[in-house]
């Protein structure tokens, strides 16, 4: 099950990607040989028009072969008539052609995610309930005020009576001064925040209050080689209590302590587990809380508004993940380690597929967008044989008006093919070791 979801997961996205290039190449009038989802022998083929359609045996790719895409390559037919040749169309079209792939797949969360809105959703629970603080995630002397079980009740004069009221305020709203209205041991009294010049994501600074029950495990973790168990609550970590979740990540956080005893209950059982961490290390053991949820619906202009939100919110998430794992490899400090954490190869995508399709149609839909917009945005990169690597090189065309020696951009096109093989080696042998 998990092979065929992974092919047909991966062939969809890829035949999407392609449509965009042959819809594009149709519209510049470009004449289109070959349009193939799949690499290496052909399953089956036929045509329709001018172009050949077929399904190869290799699912890893496809490809749109148009006529004069490659100078230095003689086409099987004649070129009748020069104007439909890739090579000899204006640029600004060869840009339209090569932007269309990645922009399909930039679609797919505007077309998916009302899909997901129409089934419902499950929410946290902790959203329909009073903003009452759990945890504080960061050390900013601004924020010293605010301690776990405060109650927000309101922000610049403006009501918050839940969770959700805080979350769906706007950004550029907790940018400014910020008047907050809070009470605290049954005093109300405000709290003034300056959040003009260094600004601080309140949003993902304050938490709820969360369970101290384990509600998911990293791979590979300290957690889960300590067999830690998904449902187990921690209660004492090195005989201090353990109440809420935030609890957990204060008895962590102290750099000092290397060894810590955990006391889990499991099946209404004590469980005793000691994990030890090098003096380097840092005190991670690979956890995240149980959040309870509800079936959150949606009706009307909510499934619309809620969708293109969260197409923005994830194509904007997942692009600045891809930039910060690529920048940091040419910064001074740059190491493989953040690479090796976030590169997932076919392997990876395989399995986390099949776990998308254990947990249903909603899930199987938001693979598909993540996956998606990571097909998207990489292409747009400016690495040779990408898409965004001939967008970069029909750019300097534009803008020096002179055609770029074939022999450079063969040079360049063979430094990306080195490129790409080496990141999809590493990201294979990385799927392998942590399989």
């Amino acid at each position: 099950m998990t092979i065929i979801v992974f092919i047909l997961i991966i062939s969809f996205l890829i035949f999407i990607h392609e449509l965009g290039h042959l819809l594009a190449a149709k519209w510049a009038n470009v004449k289109v040989e070959n349009f193939s989802v799949g690499f290496g022998p052909k399953l089956f083929k036929f045509y329709i028009g001018e172009t050949e359609y077929s399904l190869s045996a290799l699912p890893l790719g496809g490809y749109v072969k148009m006529q004069g895409e490659n100078p230095t390559e003689v086409s099987d037919d004649s070129i009748i008539d020069p104007s439909r040749s890739f090579s000899n169309i204006p640029i600004y079209k060869k840009q339209i052609i090569l932007l269309a792939g990645p922009l399909m797949n930039l679609l797919i969360p505007f077309i998916f995610f009302p899909i997901i809105f129409l089934n419902g959703i499950d929410a946290p629970e902790y959203l329909e309930k009073k903003m009452v603080l759990g945890s504080i995630n960061s050390s900013d002397e601004r924020l010293e005020k605010f301690k776990p079980g405060m109650e927000i009740l309101s922000i610049n004069d403006v009501e918050i009576n839940t969770w959700d009221d805080f979350l769906k305020t706007k950004n550029n709203f907790l940018k400014d001064k910020i008047i907050f209205e809070v009470i605290s041991n049954n005093k109300v009294y405000e709290i003034n925040l300056d959040n003009r010049f260094n600004y601080l994501d309140l949003k993902s600074i304050f938490n709820p209050i969360l369970s101290s029950t384990i509600g998911a495990i990293l791979d590979n973790s300290a957690a889960q080689k300590n067999d830690f168990k998904v449902g187990d609550k921690i209660i004492s970590i090195n005989n201090s209590d353990i109440n809420v979740w935030s609890d957990i990540r204060k008895e962590l956080s102290n750099k000092n302590i290397k060894e810590f005893e955990f006391i889990l209950v499991r099946n209404n059982n004590l469980i005793n587990k000691k994990i030890t961490f090098d003096a380097n290390e840092r005190n991670v053991i690979g956890i995240s809380p149980e959040v309870k949820t509800y079936k959150k619906n949606f009706k009307g202009s909510e499934v619309l508004t809620s969708s293109f939100n969260q197409s923005i919110r994830s194509i904007n998430l997942i692009f600045h993940g891809i930039t910060d794992i690529f920048g940091k490899l040419f910064t001074a400090d740059s190491g493989l380690s953040d690479l090796k954490k976030s590169l997932a190869g076919p392997i990876a995508i395989a399995k986390y597929s099949g776990k998308a399709a254990e947990k249903g149609l909603n899930s199987i839909i938001q693979f598909i967008i993540i996956i998606s917009i990571n097909l998207g945005i990489i292409n747009l990169m400016p690495i040779p044989l990408l898409d965004g690597g001939h967008i970069f090189f029909n750019t300097i065309e534009a803008l020096t008006r002179r055609k770029i020696n074939p022999k450079v951009q063969n040079f360049f096109n063979r430094i990306g093919f080195l490129i790409l093989i080496s990141l999809m080696v590493f990201a294979i042998y990385n799927d392998i070791i942590n399989f």
